[in-house]
């Protein structure tokens, strides 16, 4: 066993030398910015770097074809905004990552990217939450175009996915002290992003008013009234990850054990360590899944004893 344990570890050695550590980009889910969210953009917008930080599992989607009837060019990239409106919205609620391809060939498969609509058509919204809410704890509740009610919505704890005149963003959250909605912008490059003040721009975050909400809406600006609102709700959701699940993605494998090293070295460089998933419910229960000896501290032991368990997977043993 532990020639074993020493063959894996120099194994996860090779892996952190050729550059396949997991590194995120920080703790950063204060009030103020929650945590970087699911970009549409490609790799000259940092999106495929933003990807590698804190999804490093998810495949790429920028590139992926999104065409409509018989045209060409088209991306998920491109054009998969209102993909993008509920992707972070569960994420934001959940913490789980609902890999965008998935719901692009949905929305093509049943017909609701179709020629004449830049996105999708508005009934995509229910017909999304009818095959994967109860896989992601989501449900759809109703769709308006009054934005007093789309914000009444939000401050009771649900989230929106808000047309804003050729474009879709999430609201997902609520400041009762401030008076202030979250929303979460999957675009960042735009007319629109010059008429508010961003509370992390690189992240697609920030904070508005119900003024700039409230508008009619109009190009080049975030009012959503008389425009499409999709509304869920999201059932309480307890998070889990099995043990040596260190990034919570749901498989065991070498980035959990890259994951928990770089934790490790960190800390025994008496750095701030990077968070293992930037969820904060999720983070806790990941620190929980690395601990393999239960001991309270991340080590060396719980990354070979993570890499016993994927070796022992991989070769079918029990």
């Amino acid at each position: 066993m532990q020639k074993l344990s020493n063959r894996l570890l120099r194994m996860a050695a090779v892996c952190l030398g050729a550059g396949m550590i997991w590194v995120s980009p920080g703790n950063v889910y204060a009030a103020e910015a929650p945590f970087p969210i699911a970009w549409q953009q490609g790799e000259a917008d940092g999106a495929e770097a933003q990807r590698m930080k804190y999804l490093p599992w998810a495949s790429s989607w920028y590139d992926y074809p999104w065409n409509r009837g018989t045209e060409t060019g088209n991306t998920v990239g491109l054009a998969g905004c209102s993909l993008f409106s509920v992707i972070n919205g569960v994420y934001y609620h959940t913490g789980q990552f609902i890999e965008p391809k998935i719901l692009a060939d949905f929305a093509l498969e049943e017909g609701y990217r179709t020629p004449g609509v830049s996105g999708v058509l508005v009934e995509f919204f229910p017909a999304f939450s009818e095959a994967f809410g109860e896989e992601y704890g989501v449900e759809f509740v109703g769709d308006t175009k009054e934005a007093e009610e789309v914000l009444a919505h939000v401050r009771s704890g649900g989230t929106s996915s808000s047309n804003v005149y050729g474009h879709w963003i999430t609201i997902a959250d609520y400041d009762e002290e401030n008076d202030l909605y979250l929303i979460l912008d999957s675009a960042i490059h735009c007319q629109r992003c010059a008429n508010i003040e961003w509370t992390d721009k690189e992240n697609g975050i920030a904070w508005l008013t119900p003024e700039e909400l409230l508008e009619e809406g109009k190009s080049g600006y975030y009012g959503i009234d008389q425009r499409h609102s999709a509304l869920f709700v999201f059932e309480e959701h307890t998070f889990a990850a099995e043990p040596g699940d260190a990034n919570g993605n749901g498989v065991v494998n070498i980035s959990d054990a890259t994951a928990v090293l770089t934790y490790y070295a960190q800390s025994a460089a008496a750095l701030d360590p990077d968070v293992l998933h930037l969820h904060p419910e999720q983070n806790a229960v990941c620190l929980e899944a690395a601990d393999m000896d239960g001991n309270g501290a991340l080590d060396i032991s719980d990354a070979t004893a993570i890499l016993e368990l994927y070796a022992k997977r991989a070769a079918g043993l029990a």
